[in-house]
């Protein structure tokens, strides 16, 4: 009988052990900062840190005369009825914005594929991202393109003023696309 007790007892005891433990499902990450304003203009992947720090690591440097072309936004006829613009609710200096979205459309390119939290391109005030809430997501230009069409549609832009800073959910894909200023967070 005390053995049939010390059994029961050393169960119980490992079942709110791991009961107590934290589970990967609950997990759950924290906005990504801006970048540090001491950090150059590129191309960067982003992700946190095990502490929760934003961390920017550099891929590729900033091309200033890669702008955008005129954008239309997409046929929404076809598309997953969760997907869809979201803004902010400010702007950013379009100029800039012009130029990490241009940028981060040629990194983009046929195909590119990234594993982090993000994927973003920094210049002056602007920040053009994607976000990977999957197990990592493959962008295309021509894809950044349409969307970035639909945030200028639902957001606004102004060439030489601001455009709104904003994104673009792909629900079925885990991914969002989009523009934010500088000093916000992200993804």
């Amino acid at each position: 009988m005390v053995q049939l007790k010390s059994l029961t007892f050393i169960i119980l005891a490992a079942a709110g052990i791991v009961s107590a433990l934290p589970s990967p499902a609950a997990e759950t990450k924290g906005t990504l900062a801006g970048p540090a304003e001491d950090l150059p203009h590129g191309i960067y992947t982003v992700d946190l840190a095990d502490d929760g720090s934003t961390t920017w690591t550099f891929i590729a440097p900033i091309n200033e005369t890669l702008k955008a072309t005129t954008v239309a936004a997409r046929d929404l006829e076809g598309l997953d009825k969760r997907d869809g613009v979201s803004c902010n609710g400010f702007g950013t200096p379009a100029d800039d914005v012009n130029v990490a979205q241009g940028n981060l459309a040629n990194q983009c390119g046929g195909g590119y594929f990234f594993s982090g939290r993000s994927i973003a391109a920094y210049y002056g005030t602007g920040v053009a991202f994607g976000c990977n809430y999957g197990n990592g997501q493959t962008c295309h230009s021509d894809q950044l393109w349409s969307d970035f069409g639909a945030i200028n549609s639902q957001c606004g832009f102004t060439s030489g003023a601001q455009a709104g800073a904003g994104w673009y959910s792909h629900n079925s894909w885990k991914a969002t696309y989009g523009r934010t200023a500088a000093a916000s967070g992200f993804c």
